[in-house]
């Protein structure tokens, strides 16, 4: 079964129209004067579905408007493309790629700032170094009993050590 560039297209208009909302507008937290690099996982304060993440969709779902990217031109092929960027998303990512070759190229497609969803975590510098916190990953309480054998397949690939999340 194909699929024409139009169909893809006006499949993923939610995301595409979302990405032409200035970066101003979709960064939760202002830069400082010294910080030269945006770094999601530094950031702090309520992040997420903030106002300029959603209003692309709502016009979409709710007033019905269309948006013509028949004049957009195609500059990138993938082999795969996920909309979405929490922890399904980079499941999906990283099942594709073991399943057809690390020479796939993904992409992946997110309305927020940072990827993960509740499974990202959060960085905090002291004076005595960095501090990591989750941001969602308290979930992971339970992996031994409750996580499937892929799940915990997936865990390892990506290099996550259950002894040391239940330690810290």
């Amino acid at each position: 079964m194909g699929i024409t560039r139009r169909d893809f297209l006006n499949g993923v208009a939610i995301t595409i129209a979302a990405g032409l909302t200035p970066l101003q507008i979709l960064r939760a937290s202002p830069q400082t004067a010294n910080q030269t690099l945006y770094y999601p996982p530094a950031l702090t304060g309520l992040r997420g579905n903030h106002p300029g993440s959603f209003e692309h969709a709502h016009q979409l779902g709710r007033d019905g408007k269309t948006f013509d990217f028949g004049s957009v031109p195609a500059v990138e092929e993938f082999d795969l493309v996920v909309v979405g960027a929490g922890i399904s998303g980079l499941a999906a990512a990283c099942f594709w790629q073991q399943l057809k070759g690390e020479q796939q190229r993904i992409l992946l497609i997110n309305n927020h700032d940072d990827f993960g969803g509740h499974a990202k975590r959060n960085e905090f510098s002291t004076d005595d170094g960095m501090l990591l916190g989750y941001g969602g990953s308290e979930s992971l309480q339970s992996p031994r009993s409750n996580f499937s054998p892929v799940a915990m397949g997936l865990l390892r690939k990506l290099g996550v050590d259950i002894d040391r999340l239940e330690q810290a």
